[in-house]
């Protein structure tokens, strides 16, 4: 079973379409499912190593 962690919800700056996504996590694994309201739905399940790195990427990308 895995567990929410987020809902966010924001336009797509490319599209200017509504999108969302959502982080849910067990012991072990971290999925990411990014969805557009028109365009449909993409799921990633990743290990909580790979998920480090997404952080670690994600936390450059928005200080910079």
């Amino acid at each position: 079973m895995l567990n929410e962690a987020a809902t966010i919800r924001f336009d797509d700056q490319a599209t200017k379409s509504e999108a969302l996504v959502i982080v849910r996590y067990n012991d072990s694994t971290v999925t990411l499912a990014l969805s557009h309201h028109y365009d449909g739905d993409i799921l990633v399940a990743m290990s909580k190593e790979a998920a480090r790195q997404l952080l670690k990427a994600l936390t450059i990308a928005v200080e910079n």
